[in-house]
């Protein structure tokens, strides 16, 4: 049976085939009522797009980028403009965005949610009336889950992290649970037995217990044992750690910064490693999430969307998840 085509489409409504192909690619000048019909009669004809067309066409639309290229936006949803350009994390994660994006032929403008003034809807009105078609939502920190009221409708999107909890959209985040497994595999080869974990609870529950469960999962000792040196609390507090130090009696400590940098014995008794390594503090050996390659992968997921015209709450969002390195104390 031969496939239909978008001249068989445009046939059975009565529109030409310029409408029938713009409204597939789901172009704003065509009307929602046009846009269902069209997509109504496609599915019900079984058209599929012709792959060797599809791959001409995001040649072509690539080409035409590289003289003026389209932009994408990247919205801080909870740092300000002055607090992100201190965190060496959140550096880390937007540069590695920007040399992605400029690698494919798109830029990348950023935008601040907490800036004076601004909502979610404002923001979204600004996007559409710049014609930026897709946006990647930075992590939410404040709590473990948390939404942002974008017209998420008219844009492709991309949330960075598991803080967020409605609508379900596409994300990407470090993989936590293996960076704490690669924490324990390399700690384990050192020779400690008793490995703490102190942390707060919130980041832990943000990322679905990741860190607690791969802690308990892959320490040397039973779980009976290995559940008193975790430590979890909304607040960590200097008098908690050193009571929990006390009794705990790790060997080494794990913890998701450098919070704990100040507070550790000065005596060197009790190591120290971290989730988040940092390469200004390289005297600590922890994981390093490489958080240049997660803005990479959101500007890569971002763009696909964009070159496919997907625009608003995905049928069957996607999580894509990076991977960390292990950084030796220096």
């Amino acid at each position: 049976m031969q496939r239909p085509t978008l001249a068989d489409i445009a046939a059975q409504l009565g529109v030409s085939k310029m409408s029938v192909s713009r409204a597939l690619r789901g172009e704003r000048q065509v009307s929602a009522g046009l846009r269902e019909r069209v997509l109504h009669a496609a599915t019900a004809m079984g058209y599929r797009p012709d792959p060797q067309i599809a791959k001409l066409m995001t040649h072509m639309s690539r080409s035409k980028r590289v003289a003026s290229p389209i932009t994408l936006a990247f919205i801080w949803a909870e740092q300000k403009e002055e607090s992100a350009k201190t965190s060496s994390w959140s550096e880390e994660l937007v540069r590695g965005a920007h040399v992605r994006a400029d690698q494919l032929g798109y830029r990348l403008e950023e935008f601040h949610l907490k800036a004076r003034g601004m909502t979610a809807r404002r923001m979204s009105g600004i996007l559409e009336a710049r014609g930026i078609p897709g946006f990647i939502l930075s992590p939410l920190f404040s709590r473990s889950r948390g939404h942002v009221s974008m017209q998420w409708e008219k844009f492709s999107s991309v949330v960075i992290g598991l803080g967020y909890a409605r609508p379900a959209l596409h994300r990407v985040h470090h993989h936590h649970f293996l960076g704490m497994m690669n924490a324990m595999r390399m700690l384990k080869r050192q020779g400690f037995r008793r490995i703490g974990f102190y942390a707060e609870s919130t980041i832990n529950e943000r990322m679905y217990r990741a860190w607690s469960a791969s802690f308990l999962a892959h320490h040397p000792l039973p779980v009976t044992q290995s559940a008193e040196l975790l430590a979890l609390h909304r607040q960590i507090k200097h008098a908690d750690f050193q009571t929990w130090l006390k009794s705990a009696k790790p060997d080494v400590v794990i913890e998701t910064g450098y919070h704990l940098t100040e507070w550790l014995p000065p005596s060197g008794k009790i190591a120290h490693a971290t989730l988040g390594w940092r390469a200004d503090c390289p005297g600590i050996a922890g994981i390093d999430q490489q958080a240049h390659v997660l803005g990479a992968a959101a500007v890569d997921l971002l763009v696909a969307q964009h070159q496919q015209n997907e625009r608003g709450i995905p049928e069957h969002a996607k999580i894509v998840m990076t991977e960390g390195l292990w950084r030796a104390a220096r």
